[in-house]
């Protein structure tokens, strides 16, 4: 019996053009990339438990790292079952890093305290906590409420 291979052309044409499509397009999957991995620190609604998310950020060419971080922190978790470290609303006016030492201004939002945030003193520690972990470089982070020392 004798098989006539020419017929088979059109197939392994078609299968070797598929192929180099699946590699091209994993290449590009690859080197597009998620981002850097952070994990995020957030308090649960049952008393004294946590909950760990891990988030992808991308670079953002308007902010440096830590800054970026600490926005997609106060911003609060995407899980149901979580509390907000910081009333909703409240935003970051300034952060940076200098010698080791990260410095954040919180807008005074921060005083009001709203539905299913957890104590100021708290979400500034976790806040701390969160920045500490994910930057392990950084040794001190001093917390300012609208210009002026958080809890002297």
């Amino acid at each position: 019996m004798k098989i006539n291979f020419k017929k088979f052309i059109p197939l392994y044409i078609t299968a070797a053009v598929m192929a180099l499509l699946m590699l091209i397009s994993s290449l590009c999957y690859a080197k597009k990339g998620y981002g850097k991995k952070f994990v995020f620190i957030f308090p649960c609604v049952d008393e004294g438990k946590y909950i760990l998310e891990t988030r992808y950020l991308k670079e953002n060419p308007n902010k440096d790292a830590i800054a970026y971080f600490a926005d997609e922190l106060v911003l609060g978790s995407g899980f149901e079952r979580t509390k907000y470290l910081f009333t909703p609303g409240t935003k970051i006016n300034s952060c940076f890093e200098r010698n080791k030492v990260v410095y954040i201004d919180l807008s005074a939002d921060i005083i009001y305290m709203g539905h299913n945030v957890i104590s100021i003193r708290e979400g500034i520690e976790l806040l701390k906590k969160n920045i500490k972990k994910n930057f392990p470089h950084v040794e001190e982070v001093q917390v300012f409420v609208d210009g002026k020392y958080a809890f002297e």
